[in-house]
């Protein structure tokens, strides 16, 4: 449909057609990750009265839905390096269009085990690994605001789900408001098929490219206002001597988009051979098994203070409900402004690990410290402390992941790292909220807080090591 209109060989980097490919990226996290975070505390609200269960086994069925959406996403990963990113993404809608709308004829528990947790999960997977992967395809200079920009569409949907959710509930009811939540999956199918992925697009093309446009801005008047008639001229003046310089000159280190991505021909002849020699190639490196460790403690932090903050804010400090509910508003606030900052430091040039280092640490001592505040003033600057720290760390996932890998390997690695934080949800976080309930709530926050700051430390090898190959 979309290839009618555009070539994929007449795709360029960071410019035209691209930039409606990361509008749909972020309108697909919008549906997929925002979609889940914003529903599932409401779900199980709602599950528990509509199947006539308990809270605990109505929980199991948000439980399975987000393990499997962490579990499954290297088989996601896998899917888009065999048939590409376009496949993946439609598959997963898909998937979340029967989910959610042969849930609305559910009348078992098991059957929203089946359609929300399971098939549900899996489309949730895929198309999250799927639209991130197809930016790292379409962009380098302007990689790091595409990077943050379609995450802050997980945070919009993260505040906006929760409410239009409950609104549909209790207008509409349970069967009607699922049935509808599937009508705006559909923009995944439309996300998948504005998806095409480039052919033979390298790095060293492109780095010529940038060159002559640096070349051809300085042979510019300065009052010339920048026309289509200077920048040709300048083309042309420059062609013959960018062209012989190039020839000469000589690329040391193979990077992501230095090589060419394969046609679909050539990918369906070895992909398995491909993948396999990718994995290996990440997980014989030492960095990528601290990335890994930094993603599960993280992740086991930040969700065990989501499950346990709003019981330990009524029931262990001076604060009454309204005040509660008031804190947790400063915190979804604190969330969108700390996209807003990630997505405005994108055109600044410096090392996003760092940022993700100092994001973690931020939100992991503030899990340590809101414990001890017994003001609401105080309560109320810690967390927006933790929502700038989280949600900066969230728009910048995708940028430090990618510095781990090249740009082939990032759905693979992309694809773990999501692993990796599904084995924190389902390892660290009981862990801690096992401490909490056998000792005290406060206790079960202090150890969370504490597994965030050792995941960021487990960075600082890596961080010494990139500072010292500057210095160099």
């Amino acid at each position: 449909m979309f290839n009618c209109c555009i070539r994929r060989s007449n795709l360029k980097l960071d410019r035209g057609y691209v930039w409606l490919i990361m509008m749909m990226s972020f309108l697909s996290h919008f549906v997929h990750v925002g979609f889940t975070s914003g529903v599932i505390g409401n779900l199980t609200v709602v599950h528990s009265k509509f199947f006539s269960i308990g809270l605990q086994q109505s929980s199991l069925i948000g439980s399975v839905h987000t393990a499997t959406m962490f579990m499954f996403s290297p088989v996601a990963s896998i899917l888009v390096k065999k048939v590409g990113c376009r496949v993946t993404q439609i598959f997963g809608g898909i998937c979340l269009i029967l989910g959610l709308s042969l849930l609305s004829l559910a009348t078992k528990q098991w059957h929203a085990i089946c359609l929300f947790g399971i098939l549900a999960g899996i489309g949730i997977s895929a198309t999250y690994v799927a639209s991130s992967s197809i930016l790292s395809m379409h962009f380098l200079k302007y990689k790091n605001l595409a990077f943050s920009f379609a995450p802050f569409g997980a945070i919009v949907g993260s505040a906006v789900w929760p409410k239009l959710s409950q609104h549909l509930f209790d207008t509409v009811g349970y069967s009607r408001a699922v049935a509808y939540f599937s009508i705006f999956h559909i923009l995944h199918v439309i996300a998948g098929l504005s998806f095409c992925e480039p052919i033979q697009i390298s790095h060293a093309e492109a780095k010529l490219t940038e060159k002559k446009e640096v070349n051809v801005m300085k042979t510019l008047p300065e009052d010339s206002g920048y026309t289509e008639e200077h920048i040709n001229k300048g083309f042309q003046k420059n062609e013959e001597i960018l062209e012989q310089n190039f020839k000469d000159e000589k690329i040391s280190d193979i990077s992501p988009i230095e090589k060419k991505f394969n046609s679909d021909q050539q990918l369906s002849k070895k992909p398995s051979v491909s993948i396999t020699a990718s994995i290996f190639t990440l997980f014989k490196s030492s960095k990528t098994w601290l990335l890994l460790a930094n993603f599960w403690l993280w992740n086991s932090c930040s969700d065990c203070f989501h499950i346990l903050i709003n019981d330990y804010l009524i029931k262990h400090t001076p604060l009454t409900v309204p005040e509660v509910t008031w804190a947790l508003t400063v915190l979804g606030i604190a969330k969108l402004v700390g996209s807003l900052l990630a997505v405005s430091m994108s055109p600044l040039k410096f090392d996003r690990l760092n940022i993700h280092f100092l994001a973690v640490l931020l939100y992991s001592v503030t899990t340590i410290a809101i414990p001890y505040c017994m003001t609401k003033e105080l309560c109320y600057t810690l967390m927006t402390f933790w929502g700038l720290g989280f949600s900066m760390s969230i728009c910048n996932l995708l940028a430090v992941t990618m510095d781990f890998c090249e740009v082939e390997t990032l759905p693979i690695l992309f694809g773990f790292t999501l692993f990796a934080e599904g084995l924190g949800c389902l390892m660290g976080t009981p862990l801690c909220t096992l401490l909490a309930v056998k000792t005290e709530e406060q206790y079960g926050l202090v150890l969370a807080g504490c597994a965030g700051v050792l995941g960021s430390l487990l960075l600082l090898p890596e961080m010494i090591r990139r500072v010292r190959g500057r210095e160099k």
